[in-house]
């Protein structure tokens, strides 16, 4: 009798408890690749900038900042993505601008930039990178210019073009939401003043992202 009710309770146990096979299944991020992810994916966070000027009169300056940005995901490799950043200026600029005679001036700076994002969406780590091109609006290079002998005449703020190519990671915490530690662009812009003699008019800047990504609906 007490064998009898012994193989009976473990088989009930059996059929109870979940299989590897299962348990691997149900997770949402094993680390196996799978045909299914994201549709959409939002991130927030801070952004640095190492502004070049590219003036032989300003040196580099950095700027603060945060923003966001929208993918949507064509195929499990490649999204569409738009990103939208605002920085303003730090204490090196006004310094430099102080030195130039303008004394508490501060300067920002705004991208809205778009294009492919390629991304590997499977396992626990995400390696992506991107190809953005769009608009830039600042006051800050307004503001260098019209410090400046010769450009006295420059409006308060422009418009220019902009682009920027890089890499980042994303790490799954769990179905909806990934830490990104890290993404790491090159910031191309245009922004020119035809009274400063032997100036280009571009810039290559060194741009750090880092913050939350969000992760929407799921295809396959």
């Amino acid at each position: 009798m007490i064998a009898s009710l012994t193989f009976l309770f473990s088989g009930v146990v059996a059929q109870a408890a979940p299989s590897p096979r299962a348990v691997a299944q149900d997770e949402p991020n094993a680390g196996a690749a799978s045909d299914e992810y994201p549709e959409m994916e939002v991130a927030v966070g801070y952004s640095f900038l190492r502004v070049c000027p590219n003036c032989t009169f300003f040196n580099d300056f950095y700027m603060n900042g945060g923003g966001g940005a929208f993918v949507y995901n064509v195929k499990s490799w490649i999204g569409v993505k738009g990103e939208f950043v605002g920085y303003t200026t730090a204490g090196g600029f006004k310094k430099q601008l102080a030195n130039l005679g303008v004394a508490g001036a501060s300067g920002n700076l705004f991208t809205y930039t778009f294009g492919p994002q390629v991304k590997k969406q499977w396992g626990k780590f995400r390696p992506f990178g991107e190809f953005l091109v769009g608009a830039a609006h600042s006051n800050a290079y307004a503001k260098i210019f019209s410090a400046e002998k010769g450009a006295l005449n420059t409006s308060g703020s422009q418009n220019a073009f902009a682009m920027q190519f890089g890499a980042g990671l994303d790490y799954v915490l769990n179905k909806r939401i990934q830490i990104r530690p890290a993404e790491i662009d090159c910031l191309y812009t245009r922004f020119g003043a035809n009274s400063i003699p032997n100036y280009s008019g571009t810039q290559h800047s060194f741009k750090y992202v880092a913050g939350l990504n969000f992760t929407f609906g799921i295809k396959n």
